[in-house]
């Protein structure tokens, strides 16, 4: 610890011992000598009579000994200025080489007991407390550091604990996904297939961080205990309540949704605890959320009585399971105002993906977030789970592929990967795929930089589809209006000076594709879908 110095002592002793004070009484002692020596030399010349020559004499002397007194005066103020100013140009130069980092820069000595000493003390004293600060520092660093590599590892190992390899089965199609909010989550999903039964969990923990994980862990642990014992969800239910809620001295919760679902009879039993209803997608595209018993949730009440509900699931059938870091993934505006996903966008993203498959329902979900969030920091897990039951063909060849980007100039890459893997996907060749990615380009590109005014915040989204030897592109924005299909043709064979600007990116796109048509729709979006047949 760098002791302060006392800076605070008597005023009189301050102004004995001060540079200053002692400067002004050694000007005030010449000049009142000056003054005594003319007024003696005056009364000297004046014991006689005065007469005009002695007057004379005494203007002469006493001019000579006020500027003798004024040279004597000035030489004695040069020293003192001197004798300031060397320790002062002293301490700029170890100013600088502090500023510079060197922290043992010698001092300039002062013998003096004034001001100087005091200015010598407070470097000294702001060298030792920098010193102090940066091994402080350097302390507080290093253990940051160790904790920041232990989260990683805290990290990694809870992600190992969540399983990433899914049924490889024809009639079931499943998918999931956790991003947790920070470097360790409170979400968790798990599942078990027993032969013709697949048990399923999703879950979230009450908080964040380290805490939250452990408490993911332990209920992630029990339900794969109970799974292949009770098979009844209620009973895994009552089960996992049981063990957390006796031992709770935490009054650490989990909401959670487990599901028990038969591939054989097409039956779905499944017990909430406080958790998000999960949206159905039936087979003939409908979308709604499945009617659940709220219950309490786990952890808060020893002996609660869960029970189960029960739903046919007939073929074809989708659940789309989710934490409300979904629902709750939040817009912040620049005036301050607060925009969440909502249940509505869910249901939404479900009704236009009703042909995809698991991984691309979750994948689009998960970019339509990040596009909504705009950059908002969330401060919830994310955690999905999407399973489609009697899919004979999990992915059909046609079936739509989407991607969703910001107006930013930087999602021209990412569409570019999108593109060519659809491209590769479908047999097309690099040549064509190369050509065709190039009209995507060129249009979704016009799109970000002109289609919304700029500072405005905008999405482009890209579905690409095959069928039938054709590809179909389509483009949608939500900006101002505009139809390209009306835009006049481009004489590419005239002069420079005499063709109209723009127009040439609308060109390239038309040589390109087969058709372009354009749509403004009723709730204000401009659709541009392109069509190219494959050879």
């Amino acid at each position: 610890m760098v002791e302060e110095p006392n800076f605070e002592y008597e005023y009189e002793l301050a102004y004995q011992k001060s540079f200053a004070a002692r400067l002004s009484f050694k000007i005030m002692t010449i000049a009142a000598m000056v003054f005594l020596v003319a007024v003696l030399l005056f009364f000297h010349f004046t014991e006689d009579s005065m007469s005009l020559p002695m007057t004379h004499e005494i203007v002469k002397y006493g001019t000579m000994v006020f500027f003798v007194g004024l040279a004597l005066l000035f030489v004695f103020c040069t020293i003192a200025i001197y004798r300031i100013v060397k320790p002062l140009k002293q301490f700029a130069e170890s100013a600088v080489n502090i500023a510079k980092g060197d922290l043992d820069t010698p001092l300039p000595e002062i013998h003096s007991q004034d001001e100087l000493l005091q200015l010598r003390n407070s470097f000294e004293y702001m060298q030792k407390s920098l010193k102090q600060h940066i091994e402080d520092l350097k302390t507080t660093t290093a253990s940051k550091e160790r904790l920041q590599s232990e989260l990683v590892i805290a990290h990694d190992i809870q992600m190992g604990m969540i399983p990433t390899i899914f049924p490889e089965r024809d009639d079931l199609d499943l998918f999931a996904s956790m991003t947790p909010a920070k470097e360790v989550g409170g979400d968790l999903y798990d599942f078990i297939v027993e032969g013709d039964e697949l048990f399923f969990i999703i879950g979230d923990v009450a908080g964040k961080g380290v805490p939250a994980s452990l408490y993911m862990a332990v209920t992630r642990t029990l339900f794969r205990n109970l799974a292949g014992n009770y098979q009844s969800a209620a009973n895994i239910m009552r089960e996992m309540n049981h063990a957390i809620a006796s031992t709770n001295e935490s009054f650490i919760f989990v909401t959670a949704f487990i599901g028990v679902l038969d591939l054989k009879t097409h039956h779905l039993a499944y017990c909430n605890a406080a958790h998000n209803a999960p949206a159905v997608l039936t087979a003939h595209g409908d979308c709604h959320l499945l009617e659940v018993d709220t219950n309490l949730p786990i952890g808060i009440q020893d002996g609660y009585n869960y029970e189960d509900q029960q739903v046919p699931f007939p073929e074809n059938t989708s659940l789309l399971l989710y934490t409300d870091g979904l629902t709750e993934a939040m817009y912040m505006a620049d005036d301050g105002s607060r925009k969440m996903f909502g249940e509505n966008r869910i249901l939404h993203d479900l009704e236009k993906n009703k042909t995809a498959s698991a991984i691309e329902v979750v994948d689009y979900l998960k970019q339509h977030v990040t596009v909504f969030a705009d950059g908002t920091e969330q401060g919830d897990d994310l955690t999905l789970m999407f399973l489609r039951h009697g899919t004979s063909q999990k992915h059909a060849s046609h079936a739509p592929r989407r991607i969703i980007m910001k107006n930013e100039m930087s999602e021209v890459g990412r569409m570019r990967g999108f593109f060519f893997s659809v491209c590769r996907e479908h047999g097309i060749d690099e040549d064509t795929a190369k050509s065709l990615n190039l009209a995507a380009e060129e249009w979704v590109a016009n799109v970000i930089n002109y289609a919304y005014p700029k500072g405005t915040r905008g999405h482009v989204e890209l579905t690409a589809e095959f069928s039938d030897s054709t590809l179909t592109l389509v483009v949608k924005d939500h900006g101002i209006p505009f139809d390209p299909t009306t835009y006049e043709a481009v004489n590419v064979e005239a002069a420079l000076d005499d063709r109209p600007i723009g127009g040439l990116g609308i060109h390239l796109v038309k040589t390109i594709m087969d058709t372009m048509a354009y749509q403004r729709t009723p709730n204000g979006y401009n659709v541009l879908t392109l069509t190219k047949k494959i050879k």
